[in-house]
């Protein structure tokens, strides 16, 4: 063979075409989804600002929609007091679903990281709970389980001697966050169970060897190992947690009074109920900005 042959993998790179060996290729194909995508997101964005520094009566369009500047903003943030509490309900309750999921689905990660018998089944029931409508999951809870004359802790409340409590009129934020729990703790479980699945075992097996006890095991091997898994559950609950709506449109509907009333649940009686978007221009309201 001649020392001058060129390899055939070396004749393939040179016959490629240009337009393939240029770095910026591979973005050109992806191009049109990122454009799909910044338009699907953006715009909707981009609306919403407009519209926000403008007043529009939904039930007088004949009034057109007049340039406010920042006035729903300072009425919405100074003086709007339902809005406050609203602000401060969605806080306690997606703080109290986050932290009770998370250390929930821990717990059962931990449990179902050990292997015994039908491990594969018991993975799979412990999923299904989040593949559940969030409007299902309220109606489940509020007639089967929190009904004060049948529901199940109503009869385990008598069969125990206790008096019968209406949990949903008297712990409204508790028992939506009791609905949510059980509908968030399998995705927070799925998140963990990859992390402790994504474990060193030399390093555990190691560590078993020098005689550490499955405390410290775990509080200085299994949890720093799952911190940035941690991280990620808390991040993509909280965001999807912070719009949570159905179970407070089933449940309580914002009540009793506005105890259980969240920004996105506001949002809805402010548009859908009342056909205000700017209640500033309305005709039967002298409030001065809007709450979208």
């Amino acid at each position: 063979m001649s020392t001058t042959a060129v390899p055939a993998r070396a004749a393939a790179r040179v016959a490629r075409p240009a337009r393939l060996r240029r770095p910026s290729f591979p973005l050109l194909l992806l191009l049109p989804a990122i454009i799909y995508l910044v338009v699907m997101t953006q715009a909707p964005f981009i609306l919403t600002l407009w519209y926000s520094i403008h007043k529009w009566v939904l039930t007088s369009p004949e009034l057109g929609q007049g340039f406010v500047g920042l006035e729903n903003y300072s009425y919405t943030l100074l003086q709007d007091t339902l809005f406050r509490d609203a602000v401060v309900n969605t806080l306690i309750i997606t703080a109290g679903i986050v932290g009770i999921s998370l250390l929930l689905g821990l717990a059962f990660a931990l449990l179902l990281h050990r292997k015994f018998p039908l491990r594969g089944l018991v993975r799979s029931l412990m999923i299904a709970p989040f593949f559940v409508m969030p409007t299902v999951n309220a109606v489940v809870w509020k007639n089967l389980l929190l009904n004060p004359l049948f529901g199940f802790f109503t009869w385990l409340e008598t069969s125990l001697g206790f008096p019968r409590v209406d949990w949903l009129a008297t712990f409204p934020k508790a028992g939506i966050i009791a609905m949510a729990v059980w509908e968030w703790t399998p995705f927070m479980m799925l998140i963990l169970l990859a992390g402790l699945q994504g474990q060193s075992e030399e390093v555990i097996e190691a560590a078993r060897v020098d005689g550490a006890t499955r405390l410290n095991e775990f509080r200085y091997i299994t949890l720093p190992q799952l911190g940035r898994y941690v991280e990620l559950a808390v991040l993509l609950g909280t965001i999807y947690v912070l719009q949570i709506f159905g179970e407070i449109f089933v449940a309580t509907q914002g009540g009793p009074g506005t105890a259980t009333t969240t920004v996105p649940y506001y949002v809805y009686q402010t548009i859908s109920q009342s056909n205000d978007v700017w209640p500033s221009s309305s005709p039967r309201s002298s409030r001065r900005c809007c709450c979208a």
